[in-house]
């Protein structure tokens, strides 16, 4: 049986394995198939892409955008996109930028609570990807703030911890036609961590959202049959991924872990 994931982040964003490492680590747990699919950004796509084909192991370039609706963060799944479209690469640099924005603004509170830190060394430590909350944490450790990544987010970077900052805010809509202008599927995110399900039944309705993520790390069963039933009911394409963000993270090791039918593949390259 090949074994599927289609919902992992690297370095690109706010991963800790490096697009290469993620591939090694993929091929050791025997995947066949992944999708890379960074927050925000396809800056990890390329690399994965080489390393797959001298591994054996296919990689879908995929992207989750972050959204909001209704107050609810909203995160929409692309597959099959073109990461080279202009018009996506526009706006994911517009939002690279307001990454800055808020990363200088995350310092500033910091500051506030007497932890100082070099923005000219976060952005060493970001490299080529857009700043973030993971590379604030790891510049912590770094200089010796906290002693690992996680206690950074616990007591400070969480959402509506001391030093949190909002991100600029994309709504579904707009995700939605920029997948679809760079030609790829969209898919609603890990449903089962929204608030409110009422959102799920209005969002499975947009014109150009197409697919549901049924298999998820942090779903339960019942929700797992719940959100199938209801892909079924309206003609969803069906997604699953585990959501891995690499051992440097609370998630550890979930790469693999969620047990995604191969079949699903076959429909999402359709």
């Amino acid at each position: 049986m090949k074994k599927i994931d289609l919902h992992i982040h690297t370095t690109a964003s706010d991963g800790s394995f490096t697009p290469s490492e993620l591939l090694e680590e993929a091929k050791r747990r025997e995947l066949s198939t992944i999708a890379i699919t960074d927050h925000d950004t396809v800056a990890g796509i390329e690399e994965a892409i080489e390393r797959g084909k001298e591994l054996g192991i296919e990689v879908i370039p995929g992207i989750e955008l972050t959204t909001y609706y209704q107050g609810q963060r909203v995160d929409i799944l692309g597959y099959q996109i073109d990461y080279h479209n202009q018009e996506l690469l526009a706006i994911i640099d517009n939002l690279q930028n307001s990454r800055e924005v808020r990363a200088k603004q995350i310092l500033a509170k910091l500051s506030n609570l007497g932890i100082e830190l070099d923005f000219a060394r976060l952005k060493e430590i970001a490299g080529e990807t857009g700043v973030g909350r993971p590379h604030i944490a790891r510049l912590m450790v770094e200089e010796e703030h906290v002693s690992e990544m996680q206690e950074a987010f616990d007591n400070y970077l969480e959402d509506g911890g001391p030093a949190y900052v909002p991100k600029y805010q994309l709504k579904p809509e707009d995700a939605i036609e920029l997948i679809q202008g760079a030609g790829g599927i969209v898919v609603l995110a890990h449903p089962g961590i929204i608030d409110n399900n009422e959102i799920v039944k209005e969002l499975i309705n947009y014109e150009g959202l197409t697919g549901i993520e049924v298999y998820y790390s942090k779903h339960s069963k019942e929700e797992t049959e719940y959100y199938l039933s209801l892909a079924q009911e309206k003609e969803l394409i069906i997604t699953g991924g585990s959501d891995c963000h690499g051992p440097a993270n609370e998630d550890k090791y979930l790469l693999g872990t969620v047990d995604v039918p191969y079949s699903l593949l076959e429909e999402l390259k359709k």
